[in-house]
């Protein structure tokens, strides 16, 4: 049942990373199942340069997840998975499995990802395009958000071998990060917290209440509401990149940057999707719930 999230740039050794982390795993004993974009039927790289035909790739792995995640056994999500959004949407289905969780991002530089795709057979590479394309794109984790942690950070450069254990300050040494196939993976640690790490339904928020309060659904339709009008309003004196203050949520927590104008119905389809989201965790108090759509937009404006 444990989730574990790999993300990182095109041609960034996601695929070699995620098989020699799943062969630590069946050393373990423990059964594993990884998810790859392609095992999507009728996938393509160029599936990336069309938004519908991604999103449907999306809704596809996500579905794949979250269908997998009923069996007992370790999840691995192999993809790009490069908008926060949609980590989050996949931290949500490991909460409502009770499982532990953790994300594993692959961090070359864009040269070490042209090189990396160049090693590829020529059937699966990427175009150079598409590679600049996606890495623009591209939302690094952030461990300020509950759904980003655990983080593993995996180096990946183009050397053929494992750094030194010990490096000292002698300049001739050779930084350059290690290939895929060397890089140091922190498969001991991993499989440690997905093992025996705390599981996310500890939190309390996970917790299913059996009844909703009589008034939660108009409570929480008329706060959403409201801080839709807050933003509408807001936006026609604020510059870019100015912080939007939403009154009635948490100090700390009650501002959205701004950086171009939301449209009502663009603002109302966020609205929808936070109150269905809402529903599974109902509460009335109302700065929770103005707190939590400001999060969530934080998260999904982009």
């Amino acid at each position: 049942m444990p989730l574990i999230i790999v993300t990182g740039h095109p041609s960034s050794g996601k695929s070699t990373i995620v098989d020699r982390l799943a062969e630590r795993f069946k050393e373990k004993g423990k059964e594993y199942q990884i998810i790859r974009d392609e095992s999507y039927g009728g996938f393509d790289r160029k599936n990336y340069e069309f938004a519908n035909k991604e999103k449907d790739l999306r809704s596809w792995i996500r579905s794949e997840v979250q269908q997998s995640l009923t069996k007992n056994k370790v999840i691995i999500c192999d993809g790009l998975n490069y908008i926060k959004g949609y980590r989050y949407e996949l931290f949500l289905a490991a909460k409502m499995s009770k499982t532990t969780y953790c994300v594993i991002q692959c961090s070359p530089s864009a040269d070490t990802c042209h090189w990396l795709n160049e090693q590829k057979p020529e059937s699966s590479r990427y175009s150079k395009e598409l590679i600049d394309q996606l890495l623009m794109r591209y939302e690094r984790p952030d461990t300020k958000f509950r759904w980003e942690k655990p983080l593993f950070e995996v180096k990946i450069g183009k050397a053929e071998k494992a750094l030194p254990s010990e490096i000292d300050d002698d300049m001739t040494v050779d930084l350059e990060y290690p290939a895929p196939r060397f890089a140091n993976i922190f498969d001991e640690e991993i499989v440690e917290w997905i093992c025996n790490g705390t599981e996310l339904t500890e939190n309390q928020s996970t917790q299913t209440v059996p009844l909703a309060p009589t008034n939660f659904l108009h409570e929480l339709d008329r706060s959403t509401q409201d801080v839709v009008t807050v933003i509408l309003n807001a936006q026609r004196t604020a510059v870019r990149g100015q912080n939007l203050t939403i009154p009635g949520a948490t100090d700390g927590a009650n501002t959205i940057k701004f950086m171009k104008l939301r449209t009502l119905p663009e603002l109302n389809r966020l609205r929808h999707q936070f109150v269905n989201m809402s529903k599974k965790d109902p509460t009335t108090d109302k700065e929770k719930i103005i707190t939590g759509f400001v999060d969530f937009l934080n998260c999904n404006l982009r």
